[in-house]
């Protein structure tokens, strides 16, 4: 049986599009394992509970915290030396430490990995480098998965470049490069010219089974539903709920996610309207969807991969058959206009959004729901996913 490994610099929980590979590769016949970390927030319980899924798969998590003291106090110092150095100056792997010390702890763990393997699959920037040490120690295959584009992540220029120059010298090295949206790969791809390697878009799509047909909503107010890892500020919301309070006769929004104690201080006393829910696991997350009405793609562009990114909600949105909502993003645009979607797209703000949910009618969105949720079928993962599992079995 052929073997993979997956690296990644989060864990389950937090990287969902690791977990639906990993489904991919079982069903391939892979015998896999996955390098993880253990970071003691929310994610650590759901990434316990997630494993129980994937009975024969070996997990290894590593520790991000203070314990054990030492990689934490050596893995800080170096990041923090390195990135007192010019960007020229700096090696693959001090670039790969500097833009995520975790990577320093993955380098240590898979030195005295003695396991075969035939590809190695990275997740996030701080798993880049360890994979490819890796690949070629033990010639492993090499795989990375570019979900957002990272030098766009943060608007300090010095953290730009060198993020850039570590992806500059990496991604041409790997048998492939996959991308989670079309804009993100043509960014890419415009700033590392002439990759001969594999280059894949597959959309963050979520397996079809996991979703049931909607149900069409009775009474007066409409169901909006939002969705994140965390319920935090920079997402939207800020306007979204004052709109909410003012038309909270006529809808009702529901925020599932970890609430952070700060954003609800400041932006949820005395609102109405507002239902919270705790984080969900994925499968009961998207049963849920299906007892909306109207799904909310709120990302603001605050930096360059909001622009060009397509989150992980709005594919879900469509696949559960709701109604979108979005803000004039970029990639969002395209994404609804290319697949002629059920949207209406707002601005940022609470005077623009009260009109355009005022205007939603309900007995359009109950009868567009069936056709919404035929054209999701097409973002069923299995189907997105055949190119990458064809080129694994190559």
């Amino acid at each position: 049986m052929k073997r993979m490994l997956f690296i990644t610099s989060t864990n389950l929980a937090a990287n969902p599009r690791l977990v639906k590979e990993l489904s991919l590769a079982i069903d391939a016949g892979y015998d896999t394992t996955v390098v993880q970390f253990s970071v003691g927030n929310w994610s650590d319980g759901l990434t316990t509970a997630l494993q129980q899924r994937f009975q024969n798969t070996a997990f290894i998590s590593l520790s991000a915290l203070r314990s054990p003291f030492f990689p934490w106090l050596w893995s800080s110092l170096l990041q923090k030396f390195y990135n007192s150095l010019p960007v020229s100056f700096l090696t693959t792997e001090m670039l790969s430490i500097v833009t995520g010390k975790r990577s320093w702890i993955l380098l240590r763990f898979l030195k005295k990995v003695s396991q075969s393997y035939d590809w190695v699959i990275a997740h996030n920037p701080g798993a880049f480098y360890p994979a490819y040490v890796y690949s070629q120690r033990s010639g492993a295959k090499l795989g990375i998965d570019v979900e957002d584009y990272h030098p766009g992540e943060t608007t300090f220029p010095k953290q730009q470049q060198q993020m850039l120059r570590l992806m500059q010298l990496l991604l041409p090295k790997a048998t492939y490069c996959s991308y989670a949206a079309p804009l993100i790969a043509a960014e890419v791809q415009k700033n590392i010219p002439g990759m001969l390697n594999k280059q894949l878009v597959l959309l963050n799509g979520f397996l079809a089974s996991e979703f049931i047909a909607p149900e069409l909503q009775t009474g007066n107010r409409l169901k909006l539903v939002w969705f994140s890892q965390n319920i935090d500020s920079g997402r939207g919301l800020e306007e979204v709920i004052p709109a909410v309070n003012e038309l909270h006769s006529l809808v009702e929004l529901h925020l599932i996610g970890y609430l952070q104690p700060q954003f609800a201080e400041m932006h949820l006393k005395n609102r109405n309207g507002i239902v919270l829910h705790d984080p969900m696991p994925q499968h009961e997350l998207h049963t849920f969807l299906a007892t909306c009405d109207v799904g909310l793609a709120t990302d603001v562009p605050v930096n360059k991969n909001r622009e060009l990114a397509l989150t992980n909600k709005i594919l879900a949105y469509a696949q559960a058959g709701l109604y979108i909502l979005s803000f004039p993003v970029q990639a969002q645009l395209d994404f609804l206009k290319t697949y002629q979607l059920h949207y209406s797209i707002m601005n940022n703000s609470c005077a623009a959004i009260v009109p355009v949910l005022t205007s939603l009618n309900k007995d359009f969105i109950n009868a567009a729901k069936a056709e919404q949720f035929t054209i999701g079928m097409q973002f069923d993962w299995k189907k997105l996913g055949r190119p990458l599992v064809e080129t694994w079995q190559q």
